[in-house]
């Protein structure tokens, strides 16, 4: 179900409960401590997609920052974000099938992406597998912040059509993806 404006409060309690674990890691991500506002100022820009239990409280969620969005991802492609589900509703597998809902009905079937990427915490204990197990390739590493780095991963659907993507950082990783994967 695509969120709206309405959910804001609902989603930034979410958001706040679920990545303060990370938090624990000594992992801050910005959702972590993200106030209504911004969280508003997203809904309204950034299509977000969320499921609810039965009373209407948000238990998982995750965002498509698009190309073109004030908070486009770092390629020129849909970046999911704001991955998360409330630590109540952990290990219920709504994570996994909310992205898998998400890439198929929203990303694949209306954007029509070539592929979509996210990034996470390289020293996250267990995020980057779970997104692997999900069919994301990891891309690329940067240090953005100086309490992680970041790895990105992308997962394709079409790589005639994602060889046309207009963005040479992305383009040159792919050709030495390629290049790696033939020497191996």
């Amino acid at each position: 179900m695509k969120l709206s404006s309405k959910d804001a409060e609902n989603l930034t309690v979410l958001l706040h409960r679920a990545y303060q674990a990370n938090e624990v890691l000594g992992i801050h991500f910005k959702a972590a401590s993200v106030d209504v506002k911004d969280v508003r100022k997203h809904l309204l820009s950034v299509p977000t997609y969320g499921y609810k239990d039965e009373k209407g409280k948000i238990v998982s969620t995750v965002s498509v920052r698009l190309p073109w969005s004030y908070n486009a991802g770092p390629f020129n492609l849909p970046h999911l974000g704001w991955i998360t589900t409330d630590p109540a509703y952990q290990h219920q597998g709504y994570g996994k099938s909310i992205i898998n809902d998400v890439l198929e009905q929203y990303v694949k079937k209306v954007l029509n992406a070539p592929a979509v990427t996210l990034g996470t915490a390289v020293e996250h204990p267990w995020l980057q597998e779970t997104y692997i197990s999900l069919g994301f390739t990891p891309i690329e590493e940067v240090r953005k912040f100086s309490d992680h780095k970041t790895v990105y991963l992308i997962k394709t659907f079409d790589v005639s059509l994602l060889e046309q993507v207009s963005d040479e950082h992305l383009q040159r990783i792919l050709r030495k993806q390629a290049i790696k994967g033939e020497k191996e």
